[in-house]
């Protein structure tokens, strides 16, 4: 599955694309945009705490996304464009889909719900210990292949000038191709 720094990169990149210029006041909507993006995760918590596994990961579901994106929307009373909220939540189960690890329960509870990708874009999060190289490592992947397209979403989004996006382009774009080969070396 994708890490917790990956998730929040989401929630942070539909924020940014979002609210550009935004006022201080409204930073909460970053933590909210940030905690829908995490909130699949809470289905860890009866593990960890109790030994309870529940299969399938029900909450890692698009309609798990969208529902927890109407509950904060109502809440709101529309502060925030829907939108906005449905992408945060939904981002979750799509990053765990580009790991290839493990199928991703996405069309919850219709049959045949599961889907898994043939390839692993992104590298697995690994057993979570601080002492775990294959941890940092894979944390340092993710944030090479996915930080740069979160970029150029919050660019496009706040119209920045095609020539300073070619530029930045010319700097990042190998960087992250040998991070994709490097994530893809590693699956294969």
């Amino acid at each position: 599955m994708s890490s917790l720094i990956g998730h929040a990169a989401a929630g942070a990149t539909v924020f940014l694309a979002h609210a550009p210029g935004a006022p201080p006041r409204s930073r909460m909507a970053l933590v909210l945009l940030v905690s829908l993006a995490l909130l699949p995760d809470l289905d860890y918590l009866p593990f960890w705490l109790f030994g309870i596994d529940s299969e399938p990961r029900w909450s890692h579901s698009l309609l798990f996304g969208l529902g927890a994106s109407l509950l904060a929307w109502l809440a709101l009373r529309g502060a925030l464009p829907f939108a906005a909220l449905a992408l945060a939540a939904c981002s979750h189960p799509l990053l765990d889909l580009l790991v290839g690890v493990h199928p991703v329960p996405l069309f919850w509870p219709l049959p045949l719900a599961q889907v898994e990708s043939p390839i692993g874009l992104l590298p697995s999060a690994g057993r979570l210990s601080f002492t775990n190289i294959y941890l940092w490592r894979n944390l340092l992947i993710e944030c090479l292949v996915l930080l740069p397209p979160c970029a150029i979403i919050v660019a496009l989004a706040r119209q920045v000038a095609w020539r300073r996006m070619a530029v930045a382009s010319l700097v990042a774009g190998p960087c992250w191709a040998l991070a994709v080969v490097w994530s893809l070396r590693i699956h294969g």
